[in-house]
């Protein structure tokens, strides 16, 4: 679709400035007609002026670029043929695509082996705790096997004890196993069974598919419940094995080498738990201790003193800079020590904030041994994206109800459009009462303006992307935004000599731009300095992990530095909240920088801010590199007057006011105009005129149940060659899928005008 660019809409607008005063003056002068002529040449000239600065277009990968950049990432050129400089761009462009594809199924396979991982250590740290202050086994056991089973997604998991003859086991704990098998059932323990095979050889015993195994027979437990693939291993102790802790599932799968250590580590609590039930005195202290934890664990005597810390805990000292874990320990720890042996009560969850970390301590009092265990955990991250998880959810919520109030406000700035729009197409108005209606017009534009600063913040804003070039837009932007600026502050650009495109909304940008210069502007009262930096930026891994909007990959980094007054972290904390705002009443609308948010999350990117008070702020916006060379505006014919027609309309809107001014426009361009306030007095509407209508102008959100969308259906079904119009106050930029395709529905975004309805509708019916 062919439309204006930003720079002759600019260049248009301020020759009329310029050629309407005198248009007037030759009008009540009667003076000669070349003066208009001249006015005219004039706006030509504007025209080939703009012209000069638009980019020819080219042709070039745009689906599979797009397809890429909404994530697909198996998206390919289909051009690996091609000879050309096309073809060597599209080999690359298939190159890169494949490497971005393998290195994002890796990280997604590191990702999901680093979390099940994490799961195990934390299962396993979980039934150590429990194996500590458990004194009946059996509770134990039935947690374990309920850990296992979620843990390894199997259908079935057992502990088979093996009985004091040694020559059956008993199924001491289980899970999804039948009623009445779980303490009741018996299995051999002889080499012909899997559990007594595993018993006998001490090793973790494997089968991917029972029914071709020849080590051992199947027993009647795993037949009864159709089991296909297993994993057992002994649960080993001092004087004497326990028994088998087995999994099994019903499904063909391979069990990988991590799933094994996982249930040997289990395997090994349990045994703890066993030796610490049968030699309860003695070995007490070293079943309570959970040696190998991956979490720092910490002894202390009665008096408070730290007697054992493990290589977690050194490791964690290390991090913090510490040479020795004496040094990071809570304040008062030997009160707290001593506190917990006098109660017998643990402490938990006593949090520290050593340096930039948060540190969660738990202290569990061992009676029979008087000393205190200590459990440490890093959870640092986690309370980091707690607290992002909430920012976000506060934003969302904003979001939401700034999308509303939005979408109310574009129905009354309807109906002020509307109406001010057909007053002006009278041409019995007086001029003063036309330039009554003129400023009536322009402040419901304005407030129009607002409203979409709403929309981008809520993200309900469709973007028209096209591939871009930000050096090109900052310069371009530059001369306005120094008038912007003022003579006290200097404004530096500075762009990469090779800097990737972006895939954006040239509108958008500028208003990037624009916000964050009246933002940087009013925080250098006495100026100073504006800095405007385009380059491109690889993220990796390490970035990411202290970054956690970022991503991994290419970037185009708009970074805006000033001077300023700096903010403190307070006001850093809530800059995005539309409608906060440091200046005085009147000064600002608090959606400058909720703008900025909400372009940003549009465009997949993310902003990183820093700010100190009294040392200036910078804004840096990342936003994702593209490989497709930038593209220009498609140029668009001057709109012509729209004419009218005698067709039949129906117009569906549940407000009376926007439903009348509808109805007045479209008659007042000669429609035949039927009217409904939802979708159901619609389909009564439809059935009175017998299907006798031409096109359905709809609100997409109404009362009754039954959507714009759906009524549109419903219609269809009656009428395949029927017009349909969507309206709504919020920005749609999907229709209902192939709805849109298959009868060339429309999209009219509130408010609109006479003009602009009156338009939509001609071209609707024309198309």
């Amino acid at each position: 679709m062919k439309r204006f660019s930003s720079l002759r809409i600019r260049l248009v607008g301020i020759v009329f400035l310029a050629v309407a005063p005198a248009t007037v003056l030759l009008v009540y002068t009667h003076l000669s007609w070349i003066g208009f002529i001249i006015g005219l040449l004039a706006l030509g000239a504007a025209w080939i002026g703009g012209e000069m600065f638009v980019l020819r277009q080219i042709d070039s990968l745009l689906a599979a670029t797009k397809g890429l950049a909404s994530g697909n990432l198996s998206s390919r050129t289909g051009l690996s043929s091609e000879t050309t400089e096309l073809g060597e761009l599209a080999r690359s462009f298939d190159v890169m695509a494949e490497t971005l594809e393998k290195q994002n199924r890796e990280r997604e396979n590191t990702e999901k082996s680093l979390l099940n991982r994490a799961h195990q250590q934390t299962v396993i740290a979980a039934l150590g705790q429990y194996a500590i202050v458990a004194s009946d086994l059996s509770p134990l056991l039935t947690q374990s096997v309920l850990l296992i089973a979620q843990t390894l997604e199997v259908e079935y998991c057992s502990v088979l004890e093996l009985l004091p003859d040694e020559k059956a086991f008993l199924l001491r704990a289980g899970v999804g196993w039948k009623d009445g098998f779980v303490g009741q059932t018996r299995v051999e323990t002889g080499s012909e069974s899997q559990s007594g095979y595993t018993l006998i050889s001490g090793e973790p015993v494997v089968v991917a598919d029972l029914g071709q195994e020849k080590r051992f027979k199947l027993p009647p437990l795993l037949i009864d419940h159709g089991a296909v693939s297993g994993v057992t291993v002994a649960i080993q102790g001092h004087s004497r094995p326990f028994g088998v802790l087995g999994v099994h599932t019903t499904r063909k799968r391979i069990f990988s080498e991590d799933e094994v250590h996982f249930l040997m580590a289990v395997a090994t609590v349990l045994a703890m738990a066993v030796e610490r039930q049968q030699t309860e005195p003695e070995i007490q202290k070293l079943a309570a201790f959970a040696k190998f934890n991956p979490n720092p664990v910490l002894e202390f005597s009665a008096e408070g003193r730290l007697t054992y810390f493990n290589e977690a805990a050194q490791k964690i000292s290390t991090l913090l800079g510490q040479e020795h874990p004496q040094t990071i320990l809570p304040p008062n720890v030997a009160g707290i020590v001593q506190t917990c042996l006098v109660t017998g009560q643990t402490r938990l969850h006593l949090e520290t904030r050593p340096g930039n970390r948060i540190l969660s301590w738990s202290f569990y009092p061992v009676m029979a041994s008087q000393v205190v265990h200590c459990y440490v955990e890093d959870i640092t991250d986690r309370m980091n994206l707690e607290e992002q998880f909430r920012q976000a959810q506060k934003m969302e919520s904003v979001g939401q109800l700034a999308a509303g109030v939005a979408h109310d406000f574009n129905n009354i700035l309807t109906i002020i459009q509307g109406h001010s729009s057909l007053l002006m197409s009278r041409s019995t108005l007086s001029p003063a009462m036309t330039t009554s209606i003129q400023a009536i017009s322009f402040a419901s534009e304005r407030a129009a303006s607002l409203t979409r600063q709403l929309l981008m913040f809520s993200r309900k804003q469709v973007i028209q992307p096209k591939q871009l070039d930000l050096k090109y837009v900052v310069n371009n932007m530059s001369k306005m935004l120094q008038r912007l600026l003022g003579e006290t502050i200097v404004l530096k650009c500075h762009s990469a000599s090779q800097l990737p495109t972006v895939l954006g909304d040239t509108g958008m940008m500028e208003q990037v731009l624009m916000n964050l210069a009246v933002n940087a502007r009013d925080a250098m009262t006495k100026g100073g300095e504006l800095i405007v930096r385009t380059e491109p930026v690889s993220i990796d891994e390490k970035y990411v992990k202290f970054h956690p909007n970022a991503r991994v990959g290419l970037f185009v980094c708009l970074q805006v530095t000033d001077t300023g007054c700096g903010m403190d972290a307070a006001t850093k904390k809530r800059i995005f909240e539309p409608f906060f705002t440091t200046k005085e009443a009147g000064k600002g609308t608090g959606l400058g920088l909720a703008t900025v948010y909400g372009i940003a999350k549009q465009h997949s990117g993310w902003i990183e801010v820093s700010s100190q008070v009294g040392q200036g702020t910078t804004f840096k916006i990342y936003f994702p590199a593209s490989v497709k060379p930038a593209e220009a505006p498609a140029e668009e014919s001057p709109i012509a007057q729209v004419r009218g027609g005698s067709e039949t309309i129906l117009v569906v809107e549940d407000e009376p006011v926007l439903r009348d001014i509808a109805q007045l426009i479209l008659q007042d361009c000669g429609y035949r105009v039927v009217d409904a306030a939802s979708g159901v007095e619609a389909l009564t509407v439809w059935q009175r005129h017998q299907g006798n209508i031409d096109l359905l102008l709809t609100d997409m959100i109404m009362p009754d149940g039954l959507s714009g969308k759906d009524l549109a259906e419903s219609l269809l079904t009656h009428k395949p060659s029927l017009k349909v119009i969507f309206t709504s106050g919020y920005d749609v930029d999907d229709i209902g899928g192939n709805l849109g395709a298959k009868n060339g529905s429309r999209f009219l975004q509130k408010p609109y005008s006479r003009s602009t309805l009156a338009k939509a509708v001609r071209d609707c019916l024309d198309a």
